[in-house]
């Protein structure tokens, strides 16, 4: 496997023309590229994961992952949603997302009185895992929805409903950003220059601290589970594994245990202590996050001492000079003595 530090996107070419406009008042505006295809057949995104499946991280051909073949992953067809929430939310189109246990589809409601018009929901619908009971299956597609469904914010994807279809599959109900996530957005474009980066991840830090207000901890902050609209407006998805972690009647938040996220996002504490904060954690992961949208690379495979990349980034934290792919960015002036 390569090393992760391996540049998101390899040999691929900057970021296109327009994906950003700079204003002359100072501010800016987004453009980002629709990620639907509904009518598309492509199979770029099947050779996308056949190449991640082999350990390699970057992509190997100049196209954008957007379509999805559903006999790479066995996927059932349309007739697998039920007629409840076919007539609810309509039909889904598109695989848009996939992990372990769940599957993301898109499903287009028609508006009957505006023609070809009408609404896209991204649907969440849940598989059973390995030796999983009934009841562990519901109650874990239902802690899910309630964390998810009780935050409401412009940075937060806004979670509808929890139905079950037909065949007794758990299906969530979203909102849909049809830019896709922040991790197809870094494979196109490498990395992103200060302005936007700073963009995006001011949106982050806000959408998290209404979750830590909120007494949710994500746990699981990753470029692949931020999602973009075609305007730029960034949303924090998938609650598989948040923690309530303060309740309303504590005054302060309780400790959290247990290895839970992707490795190279995780804070050091998660591998070295019992306990520990999770909105701490929740924080170092968005700082990963930043320069993984700066640089277009990972920092470390996992933020221990075992990694050789860590354990330089935490003996430069005692150094003047600080840590040398930090203090290369623009904006960030080196430390004097």
């Amino acid at each position: 496997m390569q090393r992760p530090t391996q540049s998101y996107i390899g040999s691929m070419h900057n970021k296109p023309p327009g994906r950003i406009t700079y204003l002359a008042d100072g501010t800016h505006s987004h453009h980002l590229a629709s990620v639907v295809r509904l009518h598309d057949s492509s199979t770029t995104i099947t050779r996308f994961i056949r190449w991640v499946k082999q350990g390699n991280r970057t992509v190997p051909s100049d196209e954008v992952p957007l379509a999805l073949d559903r006999d790479i992953f066995d996927i059932p067809s349309s007739t697998d949603v039920a007629s409840s929430l076919e007539a609810k939310y309509g039909r889904y189109k598109e695989v848009v997302g996939w992990g372990s246990s769940s599957t993301v589809k898109i499903s287009y409601k028609p508006n009957p009185h505006s023609g070809q018009q009408g609404h896209l929901y991204a649907v969440k619908a849940f598989r059973k895992r390995a030796k999983e009971s009934e009841s562990a299956y519901r109650k874990r597609a239902s802690a899910e929805f309630c964390i998810a469904s009780a935050l409401r914010h412009g940075n937060v994807i806004h979670t509808l409903d929890l139905l079950s279809d037909d065949r007794g599959h758990m299906c969530q109900v979203m909102e849909f950003c049809a830019a896709g996530d922040l991790c197809a957005l870094l494979l196109s474009a490498t990395k992103f220059d200060e302005v936007e980066a700073d963009c995006l991840y001011k949106q982050l830090l806000r959408g998290l601290v209404h979750c830590h207000a909120a007494g949710v901890a994500h746990r699981d902050l990753k470029p692949e589970n931020i999602l973009l609209t075609t305007n730029g407006c960034l949303k924090i998805s998938d609650f598989g594994t948040a923690e309530c972690v303060q309740y309303a009647w504590e005054e302060t938040g309780h400790r959290s245990t247990g290895l839970h996220g992707s490795r190279p996002y995780m804070a050091p504490e998660v591998f070295s202590k019992n306990r520990f904060d999770a909105r701490a954690v929740d924080v170092w992961a968005t700082g990963v996050i930043y320069m993984a949208m700066r640089t277009g690379r990972l920092m470390w495979a996992k933020a221990s001492y075992e990694d050789e990349q860590f354990k330089k980034f935490a003996a430069s934290c005692e150094a003047v000079e600080g840590f040398r792919p930090i203090e290369a960015l623009s904006g960030v002036s080196t430390v004097s003595a």
